[in-house]
């Protein structure tokens, strides 16, 4: 689960505040005899580039500083604190200006200030090194979510492609789940069902927090629901989103998939499916082979599934013409054992009697029965998934495709109103084109799983990590298990970190690289968090010798003696990009965002899904090599109550994250104005029973611990969680107490290489 804030977490201020509609007008600044300090501000616009909802910003600039950033063009509505915090960021004395050179132990915060050309050929030096002795499987280049703009996504893999290739990184923190589940099932993701949102009648919050995390389109929800939708938030946490909700459902982390299923087996079981919608647009009634394929009319072909008519009893194409497929093999009586996909969806479902999943999940029974009901009685029934938390467990991607079947089985999906929200946004329909055209690497090279990059640096695992750059990233508030994050960044002999503050990963490098942060460089947005194409202008100067990344890495490539492609300047890549889009620079330029989504754009529209049968698949086969099972089952979690780990009696409480409206991951959080907006400590969140079984008061300093580490924070006593369950919160630096990720899971799922920061069980104690 992922709950992005409980009742009460923040000081009452800030949060659902940065929702006001797209008219709302912020009262206006006032300064001597009433003037306005404003006027006569030139002005500029850009993208928020972290991974968030990527508003688009005005920037007001008197005397060559930005004073005042505000509302920029296109938005749906005003930007948040975060976004109106980058006056701060741009301007604040914690700004990195100068290279850095490490002069003490790491971590230790002792630095000897170097000049460009000294720092840049110490990286080139490095690498060659690296490079003899290792091969370029001894570099890991790496970046994650603190950037989506284009040019300064697309330069350091240009970079790295160009010197040979390194090690990379593989998986996703966030989202490797849905990923592996609704890609093979339907064909793509990140198809977005912002436009029909408030057609909805009933709506399926699934351990995330919309009103946080979607803050910018929340209205949406809540026009829903004044147009008389249910609104079901499933999570451990009374997050803002429950507490607008119709219900919250509390649930036991990690068992999300049990839940589905018991939905699923209360819909069949009472007839409550949309069979039509299943024989026509699902492989549910296609044969599934003794070898566990799925049973072909033309081996040759290998999209011909097997189906049998009901008219005439033969296995045809389940597409041939007329066809009337049955769904279930045993209705023609076979005697040979076959099965359908349907009838294996229904048998994983057999065990999950209400009764039993309230058992396993803590949902009663008579509300899953209630759940179940409620999402197949209507076509308007959508799921809001949006990378929430429950599929950050080491069987994540089952959760996901059991969420996925239920909206398939109900005929849920396809249409307006309905279907699967995973976030989603323009590079499903706008698609930029390749700023760089890299050279192939070597296949050979090694691919670490992330969630497990510090754990196989300290083993050598493949071989030893010589040079490490990391850029838009934050390894050290994100990657799971902190203490032994610190302990890798200190064995990696030359650490490189890029970015405009001094983070909690720069603490433990032995180089820092200014870079220049948004309204001081020229780029490109087009991402799957907004409806909008935006270019972002250059505003001001970077602070002292800060510089954006493609300056930084075409100097590293002319360093390396492969630079002939990068010494261009932002508005030739952002050019390039905008080739074949139809989209041109000038009218970008002019406009400054532009919202190419199509208005009336429904996800799978009509039951068409981009697969290679052109229908829900429900059955993958390849789950098969990986010892598991084809459709979507419950395996209970090895690190959680019960489970295989045997840690109960040491950590008896299910630790899940949170995020806060005060930071996107770490990004912002270290910001004066943003702690004082809200806070600048961390909380726990833990039950009022948890607590007194502890001696733990409200606002007591606890700690949260387990054999990975300890994470300091204040409590927050409260019945707005389960019992046995607490939340703690994400991105908090280490100049602020240290991330939560020190007590984190840093297994990897066994489908789809999932990050399992939400199957880890811990205590907490008061502090001493």
């Amino acid at each position: 689960m992922q709950a992005a804030g409980g009742l009460g977490a923040l000081a009452g201020v800030a949060g659902l505040a940065s929702c006001a509609p797209r008219d709302a007008r912020a009262p206006k600044a006032s300064g001597a005899a009433g003037a306005d300090p404003f006027e006569g501000a030139a002005e500029f616009f850009a993208a928020c580039p972290p991974e968030c909802q990527h508003h688009n910003l005005k920037a007001q600039v008197v005397d060559g500083k930005v004073v005042r950033v505000t509302c920029g063009a296109a938005n749906e509505s005003r930007p948040c604190m975060m976004g109106m915090s980058r006056v701060e960021w741009l301007s604040t004395d914690q700004r990195l200006t100068t290279p850095l050179k490490r002069a003490g132990e790491k971590g230790a915060g002792s630095w000897e200030p170097i000049s460009w050309d000294e720092a840049l050929d110490l990286v080139a030096d490095k690498l060659r090194d690296a490079i003899d002795r290792v091969g370029n499987a001894g570099i890991v280049c790496d970046s994650h979510a603190g950037n989506f703009n284009a040019i300064a996504g697309a330069v350091g893999p240009a970079f790295i492609a160009r010197i040979g290739g390194a090690t990379t990184l593989t998986g996703s923190l966030c989202c490797a789940a849905v990923a592996g589940a609704t890609i093979p099932m339907f064909g793509k993701r990140f198809y977005d069902t912002r436009n029909t949102i408030a057609d909805a009648e009933c709506i399926l919050v699934w351990g995330n927090n919309p009103a946080v995390t979607m803050n910018g389109y929340f209205g949406r929800f809540e026009q829903a629901m004044e147009r008389g939708a249910a609104m079901y938030v499933i999570d451990p946490v009374h997050s803002e989103t429950a507490s607008k909700a119709t219900e919250w459902v509390p649930i036991k982390p990690t068992t999300d998939t049990a839940l589905a299923l018991g939905m699923l087996k209360v819909i069949v079981s009472e007839n409550l499916h949309d069979q039509g919608f299943l024989k026509a647009h699902s492989t549910a009634p296609c044969l599934v082979g003794a070898d566990g394929a799925l049973e072909l009319i033309d081996p040759s072909d290998k999209g011909s599934y097997a189906v049998i008519d009901a008219r005439t009893g033969q296995r045809v194409r389940h597409d041939a013409e007329g066809v009337d497929p049955l769904l279930s093999a045993g209705e023609a009586n076979r005697t040979d054992g076959g099965r359908t996909v349907f009838d294996l969806i229904v048998q994983a479902c057999d065990e999950w009697s209400p009764a039993a999943v309230e058992a396993e999940t803590g949902v009663p029974a008579a509300t899953v029965e209630r759940l179940a009901r409620a999402f197949a009685s209507t076509k308007r029934g959508m799921i809001i998934q949006n990378m929430g938390g429950f599929m950050r467990t080491s069987y994540g991607t089952y959760a996901v495709a059991a969420q996925n079947n239920l909206a398939v089985f109900t005929g849920n999906i396809g249409a307006a109103g309905n279907g699967v929200c995973d976030a989603g946004g323009i590079n499903n329909h706008v698609k930029l084109s390749p700023l760089f055209d890299n050279p192939a690497v070597s296949p050979d090279l090694p691919k670490i799983p992330r969630v497990q990059f510090a754990r196989r640096v300290l083993e050598d695992d493949p071989n030893p990590i010589e040079v490490f750059i990391s850029s838009r990233e934050s390894p050290m508030t994100q990657f799971p298990n902190t203490g032994l994050v610190k302990e890798a960044l200190k064995k990696i002999p030359f650490v490189v970190v890029i970015d405009s503050l001094m983070t909690s990963t720069a603490l433990y490098a032995d180089l820092v690289l200014p870079s220049a942060t948004v309204f001081e460089t020229e780029d490109l947005l087009c991402n799957a968090r907004s409806h909008l194409v935006q270019l972002s202008q250059k505003a001001v100067d970077p602070p002292g010798e800060a510089h954006d990344d493609l300056w930084i890495f075409t100097q590293l490539a002319k360093r390396m003696g492969v630079g002939a492609d990068f010494d261009h300047d932002a508005e030739f890549f952002a050019r390039k990009a905008l080739e074949g889009t139809g989209i041109a620079y000038e009218q970008l330029a002019e406009e400054h965002a532009i919202d190419a989504y199509p208005p009336d754009f429904v996800p799978y529209a009509g039951g068409a899904f981009p697969t290679a049968s052109g229908k829900a698949e429900l059955y993958q086969a390849p789950w098969l090599k990986k010892g598991l099972e084809a459709v979507p089952s419950y395996h209970r979690a090895a690190e959680t109550r019960g489970g295989t780990a045997g840690l109960d009696d040491a950590y008896p409480l299910a630790a899940v994250q949170r995020k806060l409206n005060r930071s996107v991951h770490s990004t912002f959080g270290i910001l004066s104005s943003i702690c004082s907006a809200t806070r600048d400590h961390a909380c726990v969140m833990i039950n009022s029973q948890d607590a007194a079984e502890r001696g733990i008061g409200d606002g007591d300093r606890a700690v949260v611990y387990n054999d990975r580490g300890e994470h300091r924070a204040r409590a927050i006593v409260t019945d707005q969680i389960m019992s046995g369950v607490v939340c703690v919160e994400n991105g908090w630096w280490e100049q602020q107490g240290g991330s939560s990720s020190y007590v984190t899971n840093d297994a990897v799922g066994h489908l789809s290489g999932e990050h399992c920061c939400n199957e880890t069980l811990v205590n907490v104690r008061k502090e001493a």
